[in-house]
């Protein structure tokens, strides 16, 4: 799946979208996140949040791959109280993808509304 750099272009898939991706965050919006079974450290740009059914979302973009791929991580809490995150489970990828999809087309749908309202 590819980010999207959020301007218009058929299904996100256009030259922009794979533009200067690392320098296009700040460094308080990246993360690196280490795999539990290998210990090798993946870095990511956390580009979103969103919450659903109670639970709270981070949309995450890959920064050391040649095409960035978004990734959808759920904020847990740790036995010690603190906030991490965790891969989601196989069962509710489907749900929570097509949740944010839905989030991102409303959001579409009002920003075209509100420069419908500007050109009047």
């Amino acid at each position: 799946m590819l980010f999207d750099c959020g301007r218009s272009c058929e299904g996100g898939d256009c030259d922009n979208c794979e533009e200067g991706i690392e320098g296009t965050y700040d460094d308080e919006a990246i993360i690196t996140m280490v795999d539990a079974d290998s210990g090798e450290e993946y870095q990511f740009a956390l580009v979103d949040d969103f919450e659903y059914k109670d639970e709270s979302y981070c949309v995450l973009v890959t920064l050391d791959e040649e095409d960035p791929e978004m990734v959808i991580t759920k904020v847990v809490k740790t036995d010690d109280g603190e906030e991490c995150l965790m891969s989601l489970e196989e069962d509710e990828e489907d749900e929570i993808y097509d949740e944010y999809d839905r989030l991102c087309a409303e959001a579409e749908l009002e920003d075209e509304e509100d420069f419908s309202d500007e050109e009047e």
